[in-house]
């Protein structure tokens, strides 16, 4: 993968210090080629502005001080291949051995769920684990295994989208769609979607009927960059209270907010 030289990582001969925001972009995708496509094409179920999401703290990558980097997105090794790869497209050196790194930066989170007829006892699980079980429930769909539905979901991603533009959204392409029938899988409540068939577990609302079967979608998420020289940290929490259920989206505008607030240090070339 060739680096243009346009590209504000590649600048070398900057008269002052920049730090050019990091394009985190997680794009991942399903083998089969109209993946892109329908996952352009679909609308969002979540109207606009249904998602709010505030950021707090910034972490900033030195090529010094950080490089080589470790990287780790927790519970979730399609996530973090995808994220190592576009680290190194986008001029960040990185190294599989925690022991040879100067630092390591860790990505986790959490998803939650709580209200409506099926989710009102409230179900929380690791953001990692709810990409995971989203693409082995996709990849059952597709006669295919899930190990290999996310090597090839990183392996597609990478060579299209996910390299193409900082400011292509992370999220677009991967295929999560029924993150909320994989949490409910999880959690042992899949049968309770039928409402239809079994009936509100909660019976009759008798008070504030019209939130009665919206669900609150939150996602939570952290970023941390350790190094000699202290850490740095960001905390993300992304909500949404919709009777339409989309994790999936909650979670990307989560780590979408996590994306904007890590930057590089780019060194300023010394002149003679």
């Amino acid at each position: 993968m060739t680096r243009t030289t346009t590209s504000p990582f590649c600048n070398r001969r900057l008269a002052k210090p920049m730090v050019p925001r990091l394009a985190l972009s997680l794009c991942l995708a399903l083998a089969a080629p109209n993946v892109f496509a329908q996952a352009e094409a679909s609308a969002s179920k979540l109207g606009a502005g249904a998602i709010q999401a505030q950021a707090n703290g910034r972490i900033e990558l030195g090529r010094d001080a950080h490089m080589p980097l470790f990287v780790e997105f927790d519970r979730s090794p399609a996530l973090t291949q995808a994220l190592v790869t576009t680290l190194q497209a986008q001029g960040i050196r990185t190294t599989p051995d925690r022991s040879e790194a100067k630092a390591v930066l860790a990505i986790r989170g959490d998803v939650v769920l709580l209200g409506g007829p099926v989710f009102h006892k409230g179900t929380k699980v690791p953001m990692g684990d709810a990409t995971e079980k989203s693409l082995a429930l996709a990849a059952a769909n597709r006669s295919t295994t899930a190990a290999n539905a996310a090597d090839a979901a990183v392996t597609v991603a990478l060579g299209a989208a996910a390299l193409k533009s900082a400011t292509t959204p992370f999220w677009n392409g991967l295929a999560l769609g029924r993150m909320a029938d994989a949490l409910g899988e999880s959690t042992g409540i899949k049968g309770a979607f039928n409402t239809a068939l079994t009936g509100d577990p909660r019976g009759i609302c008798l008070s504030r009927c019209e939130d009665w079967k919206k669900v609150k979608q939150s996602a939570y998420a952290f970023a941390t960059l350790i190094s000699t020289d202290g850490k740095q940290d960001i905390r993300v929490l992304a909500t949404a209270f919709s009777e339409a259920l989309a994790p999936e989206e909650v979670v990307g505008e989560a780590l979408s907010k996590i994306q904007a607030s890590i930057d590089v240090r780019a060194e300023a070339t010394k002149t003679p």
